[in-house]
């Protein structure tokens, strides 16, 4: 498994090489193992697509009290 520091070194490197990284940005589990299987290798996070795909506003305190539990619910993989 990955440390923190190792998955922050791969990531920054996937924005320092010659060709352009595409970051999508899903909004449920389901589209993130979809994007996952498509080959992309980094999935971003939003607040109010989530906040929206399980029926609530986006607020501060839904960020605050839901954004902690997003990537679980995406299945939190580990960086490539």
């Amino acid at each position: 498994m990955s440390t923190q520091a190792e998955k922050g070194q791969t990531f920054r490197a996937l924005h320092q090489r010659d060709r352009a990284f595409i970051i999508p940005n899903p909004w449920d589990a389901g589209t993130a193992r979809l994007l996952e299987y498509l080959g992309f290798e980094a999935l971003a996070t939003t607040s109010a697509g989530y906040a929206f795909s399980v029926g609530q506003r986006d607020t501060p305190s839904t960020r605050r009290n839901d954004g902690p539990r997003v990537g679980d619910r995406r299945g939190n993989w580990p960086a490539r």
